[in-house]
C-alpha cells in the first residue's frame, strides 16, 4: 500500500485525481490540500509516499514546496500537476527531482500512464531500502567477525592504504592517532587440562569482557584474536603512564579471575599507517617472551640467512631441517602467529627499511638486496606491508629528520 497526497487549489481536479485513484488498492489517499503551507503541514504528519503537486498554488507554490519536501520525504516520488500558462516552471521542478508531471486538463490514459511508472518506482525503491536495511543488520550481527577478519588481513600485510581506508569507513571503526597495541596468551596453568566448565571459546571470550572493561578510559578501537588464537587490543594510550599501568592490571587480572598463565606484550604509535609496525614489535615481542620451540628459533635464524634469496621458499626451510613442509607451516604459525611466507616478507621489510637509511642507495638495490629480483615487485610487498611505497616512506622519514633539526 502507498500512501498519497493530492495538493491543488482547485476542488474540481483534487476530486478528479481522487477519482481516478479510487479504483487502485495499491494507493491510499493519505490527505489533500488546497495551498503549498497546508500540504507540507500534513507532508510532514503523514509521510506520503507518492504526492501529486499542483505547480501554481497559493502561499507556497510548487516549487518551493518541493525544495522544502527534499528535506523531509527524500525517497517521495512527485507528479506536477501544471497548465500550459505554467509550463515554464517544468524544467526547475524537473531539476529538483520531480518524476513526472501532468498538464490540465488530466486525461485518463494519460494519469494511468504516469502512475503505472511512478508504483514502478516506488517498488524498487523499496526493495532497494528493504535490502539496505537487511544488510545493515546482517553487517551489525557479524561486524565483530568481519572487524577481526579485517585487521588480521591488514595486520597480515594485506591491504594497500586505500584499500584500509575503504574498510575503516565502512566498518565504522575509529582508530586513535595515538595507539597502544596489546597482545595477549593465555595457556592454562601447568599446562594440562582443567576441570569444571571452561573451553578456550569460554575463557577467551571472559578475558574479552575483562579486557574492554579495564581499558574503556583509553575507548577500545578493536578487540579481537590474531590468527595464532591470541588476544589483541588497540586503544588510545594517552597518558602514557595510565596506560602502562593498566596493561600490568590487566596481566594481574587475567591471572586473579581465570585458570591460566598470561604471556603479554605491548607497543605504542603515533598514526594510522604506523599501526601494522607497532603491532609487529608487540608480536615480536610477544614471541620473545613465549617458550619458542627450537625448531622454530633454528627456522627462523635460517630464513634470516636465506631471505635475500629470492627463490628461498618453505620447501628449503622444510629440507634443512628434514621435516615435511606441511608441518613447518603448522608449527611456524602456531609458534609466531603468522605464516612462513608472512614473515619472510616482513624480515625482508625489516631488511628495506634499513637499507632506505642510506640516501645514496637506489630503490633497485635494495630490492635486490632484499630477495626481489624486481623493483616493481618489491614496492607492491613493501606497500601491502607499510601502506606507502618505499620512496614514500623514505621521503617521510627525510621530513621527520628535518622537522626534528
Amino acid at each position: 500500500m502507498y500512501k498519497v497526497l493530492i495538493a491543488d487549489d482547485e476542488e474540481i481536479i483534487r476530486k478528479g485525481i481522487a477519482g481516478l485513484l479510487k479504483g487502485d488498492g495499491e494507493m491510499q489517499i493519505v490527505a489533500q490540500a488546497e495551498d503549498g503551507e497546508t500540504a507540507l503541514e500534513l507532508a510532514e504528519k503523514f509521510t506520503p509516499d507518492l504526492l501529486f503537486v499542483d505547480i501554481n498554488m497559493p502561499f507556497l507554490n510548487g516549487i518551493q514546496f518541493i525544495e522544502k519536501l527534499k528535506g523531509l520525504l527524500k525517497d517521495a516520488v512527485v507528479i506536477i500537476i501544471t497548465g500550459y500558462d505554467d509550463f515554464q516552471y517544468v524544467q526547475s521542478a524537473l531539476r529538483l527531482g520531480v518524476y513526472d508531471y501532468l498538464l490540465k486538463p488530466i486525461m485518463e490514459d494519460v494519469f494511468y500512464k504516469s502512475l503505472n511508472r511512478a508504483k514502478d518506482e516506488l517498488k524498487s525503491t523499496r526493495e532497494q531500502t528493504k535490502y539496505l536495511e537487511w544488510a545493515k543488520v546482517l553487517l551489525e550481527k557479524n561486524k565483530a567477525k568481519l572487524t577481526e577478519n579485517f585487521l588480521n588481513d591488514w595486520l597480515g600485510g594485506h591491504f594497500c592504504e586505500e584499500e584500509i581506508d575503504e574498510r575503516v569507513h565502512f566498518l565504522g571503526m575509529k582508530l586513535p592517532e595515538e595507539f597502544g597495541i596489546v597482545v595477549a596468551g593465555l595457556d592454562y596453568k601447568n599446562n594440562m587440562e582443567i576441570g569444571g566448565d571452561w573451553n578456550d571459546d569460554l575463557l577467551y571470550y571472559a578475558a574479552e569482557n575483562i579486557t574492554r572493561e579495564l581499558f574503556e578510559p583509553f575507548n577500545p578501537a578493536a578487540l579481537f584474536r590474531n590468527p595464532a588464537g591470541n588476544l589483541v587490543l588497540i586503544s588510545a594510550c594517552q597518558p602514557q603512564d595510565a596506560w602502562q599501568d593498566t596493561v600490568k592490571t590487566l596481566r594481574r587480572l587475567l591471572e586473579e579471575h581465570l585458570p591460566v598463565r598470561v604471556t603479554l606484550a605491548q607497543s605504542a604509535g603515533n598514526g594510522r599507517r604506523e599501526i601494522s609496525v607497532e603491532y609487529e614489535h608487540a608480536l615480536s615481542r610477544f614471541y620473545e617472551l613465549m617458550e619458542v620451540p627450537q625448531l622454530i628459533k633454528d627456522v627462523q635464524n635460517y630464513i634470516d640467512e636465506n631471505y635475500r634469496n629470492e627463490a628461498f621458499s618453505l620447501q628449503d626451510a622444510a629440507d634443512a631441517f628434514h621435516v615435511s613442509p606441511q608441518h613447518l607451516s603448522r608449527i611456524f604459525r602456531h609458534s609466531m602467529g603468522i605464516t612462513f611466507v608472512d614473515y619472510v616478507t616482513r624480515a625482508r621489510i625489516r631488511k628495506a627499511i634499513e637499507l632506505l637509511s642510506n640516501e645514496e642507495m637506489k630503490i633497485y638495490e635494495i630490492a635486490e638486496l632484499t630477495g626481489y629480483s624486481s623493483q616493481h615487485y618489491f614496492s607492491s610487498a613493501f606497500k601491502k606491508v607499510l601502506g606507502v611505497s618505499p620512496a614514500e616512506y623514505r621521503k617521510n622519514e627525510q621530513n621527520k629528520i628535518s622537522a626534528a633539526m
